[in-house]
């Protein structure tokens, strides 16, 4: 709405004809529809040249006083669109594929600022990365690193050798890392790539990864989590480093660069929440959902759930008999349902669950999630009643195998 409102300041200063208030908001049209579209900034700088040759026809020019006035009226509207424009950013095309993004969850993520373009690049033995993307949360952070000058052979899986992060000092887990593969699987198991073309496979079978991009350029991305649920990512200073590059075998790595990126920046993020305070007990499960904390992506459940020791009798190799204790879990958090109704099950994408400290009554899970979640149209959360399911249940996991908890 910031157009509209910039183009009603202008009215209150002079009033504009008719027909040039029609093509203004023709040109804030289609400034909305290609930026919307735009995939790089190429694609913007090309919009901005056909807003330029739109103003020229239709006839600003600075011939005379009062042509004048309308020029800087041309050179306003041109000036919105620019703002307009770069209020969508680019997005990493790995990062819009994983989180499963659409064009309208992209602009949520941007209006509650969770998602923050970033553009620093280190140049090591010709290799040249770039950090591209990060999307932050308390929780969790997602990061798109581009590599430059390095390609692996096709079917063959780059990767680095070693990656190390800390924050403040201290170490944070990775829950997911690697380069993007392009590799999209429907809901029967047949993989394709991004682009729709069918996957190729090996000889044996094995699905092969497009890790090159059109222009010669691969992705890297990372999901790291901190080992403290009460210690937040956001604003903290984050240290990262890739070291060694080269291909991933079946059972061992080849590096071919010898060299360490390192990166240093600061995890900006907004902090958008929903927090609720429960009360529901799960069946009779013996768990009570106490809290619920979401964030566009990452869900937390804290439970009521007193530590159930389970002791199990087997044999070892040798036929001999051997017991072991293991402990009771409660019914794992699967995903969320919307106020349509529509169920998103299975959207875990790594985290960490267990008992707090020496809290053995309340169990906590935080998990990633691959979907990106516009928190007000959440109504509930979705646990898993049983695990034993067939294949086609736990695709499409019906109700009558999901607690459901309402808020």
């Amino acid at each position: 709405m910031r157009d509209n409102r910039a183009v009603k300041r202008l009215q209150e200063t002079v009033v504009i004809p008719e027909t040039v208030q029609q093509r203004a908001d023709l040109v804030f049209a289609q400034i909305k529809k290609e930026c919307a579209s735009a995939k790089d900034s190429n694609a913007k700088n090309r919009d901005t040249k056909r807003i330029e040759n739109g103003g020229k026809q239709m006839g600003y020019t600075r011939k005379t006083a009062k042509r004048g006035m309308w020029a800087a009226i041309a050179a306003a509207v041109l000036a919105l669109g620019t703002v307009v424009c770069a209020a969508y950013m680019h997005w990493s095309h790995g990062m819009e594929q994983e989180l499963n993004a659409t064009p309208e969850q992209k602009e949520y993520l941007e209006e509650v600022q969770i998602t923050t373009p970033l553009n620093s690049s280190v140049t090591e033995e010709g290799i040249t990365v770039t950090l591209q993307q990060s999307i932050v949360d308390a929780r969790f952070a997602h990061l798109s690193f581009r590599v430059d000058g390095y390609q692996a052979a096709e079917g063959i899986q780059p990767g680095f050798e070693y990656t190390s992060m800390t924050l403040e000092g201290d170490s944070l887990n990775m829950t997911g890392g690697g380069f993007f593969d392009n590799l999209h699987a429907d809901g029967n198991g047949n993989f394709t790539y991004t682009d729709g073309t069918p996957a190729k496979e090996t000889a044996d079978g094995s699905i092969i990864g497009k890790y090159i991009n059109d222009d010669g350029s691969m992705e890297y991305i990372m999901t790291v989590m901190t080992t403290d649920k009460d210690k937040s990512l956001i604003g903290k200073p984050i240290h990262i480093e890739l070291q060694n590059l080269g291909t991933l075998g079946k059972t061992a790595f080849t590096p071919d660069i010898h060299a360490t990126w390192t990166f240093d920046f600061t995890l900006a993020a907004s902090g958008q929440t929903r927090s609720i305070e429960l009360s529901q007990p799960l069946g009779d499960s013996g768990a009570v959902v106490k809290k619920a904390e979401l964030s566009p992506i990452s869900l937390y459940v804290e439970y009521d759930f007193p530590l159930q020791k389970i002791g199990l009798e087997g044999v070892d190799e040798n036929g001999n008999p051997v017991s072991t204790t293991t402990f009771a879990e409660p019914p794992r958090l699967t995903g969320v349902r919307l106020k349509d109704g529509t169920r998103l099950t299975s959207i875990i994408n790594g985290g960490s669950e267990g008992y707090t400290g020496e809290d053995q009554d309340t169990y906590i899970a935080y998990f990633a999630t691959d979907h990106i979640l516009d928190l007000e149209q959440v109504d509930a959360l979705l646990f898993i009643r049983s695990e034993a399911m067939t294949a086609e249940e736990a695709k499409n996991m019906p109700e009558e195998k999901l607690y459901i908890v309402s808020f």
